[in-house]
């Protein structure tokens, strides 16, 4: 029961933990002090390292949710990055948050941030498959003996069929997008903030 309310809080927590930081950033005038000491050369290639992980963790999150946008709990998807993970979605916003890590260059906020991070994802993570495990038949449970939790295993990766179809829902499939621009957005803004504290 704990871990299902956990779980249904996660995203409600998530955002006021951004928006903690943002005003971090923007109004604390000793937010430089949080972060490491490195040099202006390290940083910036922190900044290439962050964005790209940002990007990737982005489209993978746009690719993951392509796969079960109006499907949910409804029908076993097995195929592309459900092939090699059981939980795509939550790795793609692991790598979002590293990349978060890379730009705010600081050890206590970006420990703060995973921690919040393992603590409602763990528990939601054990209640969808717990839901999935009382939905499906036998299927799900070979799938979910055989392939990863949270890390990918790329040599699972089973391609679609190019005459498979999937439904989306727009609404949702935007819901992703807005997010994704969410995230680059902010991780603009802390970069900026960081460098212009320089």
């Amino acid at each position: 029961m704990l871990i299902k309310q956990i779980a249904q809080k996660r995203v409600v927590v998530l955002r006021l933990s951004i928006v903690l930081i943002i005003t971090l950033i923007v109004f604390d005038n000793n937010f430089s002090a949080y972060s490491l000491e490195i040099d202006p050369n390290t940083a910036i290639l922190f900044s290439y390292i962050g964005y790209t992980l940002v990007v990737l963790g982005g489209f993978g999150r746009i690719w993951a949710s392509l796969y079960l946008e109006g499907f949910k709990t409804k029908k076993l998807i097995k195929e592309g990055p459900y092939s090699m993970v059981r939980n795509p979605l939550y790795f793609f916003s692991l790598m979002i948050f590293l990349g978060m890590f890379f730009a705010i260059k600081s050890v206590p906020i970006s420990v703060t941030i995973l921690l919040v991070f393992v603590l409602f994802h763990v528990p939601t993570i054990l209640n969808e498959e717990k839901v999935l495990l009382d939905t499906h038949d036998e299927s799900y449970r070979a799938y979910y003996e055989s392939t990863p939790r949270l890390l990918p295993n790329i040599l699972k990766y089973k391609k679609t069929k190019s005459t498979d179809r999937i439904e989306v829902k727009i609404k949702g499939i935007n819901n992703v997008l807005w997010e994704i621009m969410g995230y680059l957005f902010l991780f603009t803004l802390i970069d900026f903030f960081y460098f212009i504290g320089l």
